[in-house]
């Protein structure tokens, strides 16, 4: 395979689903924070903290239970090794075991954290829905499909806003936010499946995904890694208490428009480089492309630290004043985070995921501890210096990965094996 074409044209065809990509991603993280502004304004703090905590291990559960399975999948894809009904195949053949495990730590979950008894049961389901959309979505990201992949998140972030703009105009807000997290990741998985379509292949069996898993294992390692950083809510709790814990949830999840840049730059340079093939130098030329685009991305955080210490008691009330510190704190981990994006691709696309998954995974470590030590020694606005922490330690290691797997001139991966054939994420 060669690359789509070279010079300013791939530029800007690079810039351009960067642009699409990320232009949905921002109006639906912004909808994500006015949702949690209608939401925070029915609650208090600690009520905040702890339906965030719920709903970060939710999340965090979806991704342990995909073990890398549908990243792998947008790679093989792209890179023509598994076609596209195939690759929903395997998806559907692991969602009922998939389901009923998230589902079961989700009960557990809620049972022990959850506010109240009426949040317990919409913040249970956060992990299986999580798990459908974050695999519809990669489906359609896997056939390049990114204006509708954007499209069915955007949808589901509307209507999670709209859900609890209903429940708090109805007199019961402490419930809107607990039923608009789940109900967005719903929507969206509705959405994408269908715009995905019709199965082509019947499920596969259990036999064949335990060898597409061996092979996502990378992926897997770092996309745990990388989502274990939702684990900050909970560690603040932990560290400073449930107050904290919400003035920490409030910064941070407003943070989302400032990583939209990052976001759509791994989801469109990781099948861009895999079909620029195994041709070096070309791909060295791609991957300098996305170096530069990164770079380039990461000023928008900067700027966006010095505008919210002031924005965020406007938008949330004088009690959340201390969130706009958090705010701009976290925003420069932000900028650390868009120039990671780069050198994790690269690297995984040279076949260095293993590499990935342990820099991400030494340096949220390291992250993760000093959140927990640095709220306890000073609230929420401490804490947010260990998400700091965390993004340079990945940077250093992600940039060593990267540079290595370039200098080896190890090209773009080679196929992984048959793939076992037969009768025939979301």
């Amino acid at each position: 395979m060669t690359p789509r074409t070279s010079g300013g044209g791939a530029l800007s065809l690079l810039l351009g689903r960067i642009g699409g990509v990320a232009g949905a991603l921002v109006v639906g993280q912004l909808v994500l924070g006015v949702t949690y502004v209608v939401g925070a304004r029915s609650i208090s703090p600690a009520t905040l903290g702890l339906i965030a905590t719920c709903a970060a291990i939710g999340q965090v559960a979806a991704t342990v239970v995909d073990v890398g399975l549908i990243n792998y999948l947008v790679r093989e894809t792209a890179a023509e090794r598994i076609d596209s009904a195939r690759a929903r195949a395997i998806v559907a053949g692991k969602r009922p075991w998939a389901a009923g495990l998230l589902l079961v730590v989700g009960i557990v979950t809620s049972a022990l954290l959850a506010p109240d008894p009426a949040s317990a049961i919409p913040l249970a389901v956060v992990g299986v829905v999580m798990f459908e959309a974050q695999n519809a979505n990669g489906l359609l990201r896997a056939q390049e499909r990114f204006a509708k992949a954007s499209t069915a998140q955007l949808s589901g972030r509307v209507g999670g806003l709209v859900v609890a703009f209903v429940l708090a105009v109805a007199g019961i807000g402490g419930l809107a936010l607990a039923v608009a997290i789940p109900a967005s990741f719903l929507l969206e998985s509705v959405v994408a499946r269908v715009f995905i379509g019709p199965a082509g292949e019947r499920r596969r069996p259990v036999g064949e995904l335990v060898g597409h898993h061996r092979e996502s294992l990378g992926f897997g390692l770092a996309n745990l890694a990388a989502s274990a950083q939702q684990l900050d809510t909970p560690l603040v709790t932990a560290g400073a208490g449930a107050f904290q814990s919400g003035l920490y949830a409030a910064g941070g999840r407003l943070l989302g428009p400032l990583t939209f840049l990052a976001n759509s730059l791994g989801m469109v340079a990781a099948p861009w480089l895999a079909r620029a093939g195994a041709d070096d130098e070309a791909l060295r030329a791609e991957e300098r492309r996305v170096l530069r685009v990164g770079a380039a991305l990461c000023l928008a955080p900067l700027v966006a630290a010095l505008v919210g210490p002031p924005l965020i008691p406007w938008l949330l009330g004088e009690e959340y004043r201390s969130s706009g510190g958090v705010f701009a704190i976290l925003a420069v981990g932000a900028a650390v985070v868009t120039l990671n994006q780069p050198f994790a691709v690269i690297a995984q696309n040279r076949g260095r995921q293993h590499a990935v998954a342990v820099g991400i995974a030494v340096g949220l470590a390291v992250g993760l501890v000093a959140t927990l030590v640095l709220s306890w020694l000073g609230g929420a606005v401490w804490a947010a210096v260990g998400y700091v922490v965390s993004q340079v330690v990945i940077f250093v290691l992600l940039g060593l990965a990267a540079r290595r797997a370039r200098r080896d001139g190890v090209g773009g991966v080679a196929p992984v094996g048959p793939v076992p054939e037969g009768p025939e994420i979301s």
